[in-house]
């Protein structure tokens, strides 16, 4: 399917064993108490409203945060709703055991603030895990319980990295792939993950893997995507008829596009828009993608792709510099520069895109400035003490206008560099102040960039 990155050699200690910490089920399953919790699957996650956009970055190469850099739209909508890490492999252990192993790159992504960051502009973000050359893979798995052995580990680094889901990908396995094998480890991966997070796989030539019937389910009974990527042809009815005759409705089904490779984003997009399919798959998705990204969003969304400014592979400033709107995670209520005049307290207030609520974020000192669009001026931690409401001031360039900005549960904490307090929504209701706190990890003290 795509440029596979494949581990050469694999240093002592790189292979990530989940299998033996943080079980989220303390003994495998069995087919006899699987169908409980399989039927979570017509529950799961709801996806976007169709269509949307989902992108694969090979993280090895690219910057997954350029996933929240493109947009579309006199609104600046988010052009990606899912931002995929490609890509962690099955291995197999000494004695033949499917092992999730992390390569450096996809580790890094894992380990940084960036899944935060793609989170904190509506973004899901899954983890692609494919072969690696290896007697292991989507396709090799003989029983359940083997399966469900590799699914612990799966959910294990969904929940350890704060992910959205998985991707399947059931490409370069050296085993002999056997056709019950896939609906296995879906049925596993659900059991494991439950309804709160997403399934989905990337597919080529394999919907003989789609009529298997197990424990009374199919595997797209299961998924809440399936997306077909024989990037080589654009007949795409051909691709998609197979799908359809296994009794996946097109509301789980999307195409997949190669920007590396292939040239036919727009006739891609007029597909799924004119034909009711869930989504178009990007593959490829890097720092200079506009071009082949606007044939596609003109296609769905009648509109050019747009690239945020300072944004593209972190812009110099962790992906922040640029305009926002920041909105409190606990009520959904937008930072609003109330007055916007010299001295006064901004307030919490339904988010409605006026400039009152657009703030620009720039480097300053030891951490960013927050500046209101509407009046110039800057966000100021005022007396700095706790309890008190920050205000707006001339920009000054001080410490009391210095603003660190780092993840935070589903978003961001913002933190005075002059006193380590943090921007609280305080009562977090419609016409109130937020005030400085000590850090508490509170939704209160979580905002998103929008």
């Amino acid at each position: 399917m795509k440029k596979v990155i494949i581990a050469v050699f694999i240093l002592l200690g790189s292979v990530i064993w989940f299998a033996c910490t943080r079980q989220l089920v303390s003994q495998p399953l069995s087919p006899n108490n699987l169908s409980a919790q399989t039927t979570l699957a017509t529950t799961a996650l709801a996806l976007p409203a169709n269509p949307f956009v989902t992108a694969y970055v090979e993280v090895g190469s690219n910057d997954i945060r350029n996933v929240g850099c493109y947009t579309f739209g006199s609104s600046n909508a988010q052009l990606f709703s899912i931002g995929n890490i490609f890509a962690a492999n099955i291995n197999a252990d000494a004695n033949g055991n499917p092992v999730l192993y992390f390569n450096t790159a996809v580790q890094a992504v894992l380990d940084s603030g960036r899944v935060a960051y793609l989170h904190a502009l509506g973004i899901k973000v899954l983890l692609d895990i494919l072969g690696n050359h290896q007697n292991a893979g989507w396709g090799c798995f003989t029983s359940y319980a083997q399966a469900d052995g590799f699914a612990i580990q799966c959910a294990n680094a969904v929940n350890q990295y704060g992910l959205d889901g998985i991707d399947i990908d059931d490409e370069y396995s050296a085993c002999t792939s056997n056709n019950n094998s896939f609906v296995m480890a879906v049925a596993a991966l659900r059991a494991r993950l439950g309804s709160s997070k997403l399934i989905t796989t990337a597919t080529y030539n394999t919907p003989n893997y789609f009529t298997v019937v197990y424990n009374g389910q199919k595997a797209g009974d299961i998924l809440d995507l399936i997306i077909e990527e024989s990037y080589f042809s654009t007949n795409y009815a051909a691709r998609m008829q197979p799908y359809l005759n296994a009794g996946i409705p097109k509301s789980k089904l999307g195409i997949g596009t190669h920007l590396v490779d292939y040239t036919d984003q727009a006739a891609v997009g007029s597909y799924v828009k004119n034909n009711g399919y869930a989504c178009a798959m990007v593959y490829g998705v890097a720092n200079n993608s506009q071009a082949q990204l606007t044939n596609l969003s003109n296609a769905m969304y009648n509109s050019a792709t747009s690239v945020k400014a300072n944004c593209i592979d972190g812009g110099g400033g962790g992906g922040f510099t640029g305009t926002h709107s920041i909105i409190s995670v606990q009520s959904g209520l937008a930072l609003d520069g109330g007055p916007n005049t010299q001295g006064t307290y901004p307030w919490l207030y339904g988010a409605n895109g006026t400039n009152d609520q657009h703030w620009t974020v720039s480097a300053s000192g030891s951490g960013y400035k927050i500046i209101s669009v509407q009046s110039g001026l800057a966000l100021d931690g005022g007396p700095n003490t706790q309890g008190t409401k920050p205000w707006l001031y001339g920009s000054n360039g001080t410490i009391d206008q210095q603003w660190t900005i780092t993840a935070s549960g589903s978003g961001y904490k913002i933190v005075s560099v002059q006193s380590g307090l943090v921007l609280d929504g305080g009562a977090n209701t419609q016409g109130t102040y937020p005030v400085l706190n000590g850090a508490s990890g509170t939704a209160d003290q979580q905002w998103t960039f929008q």
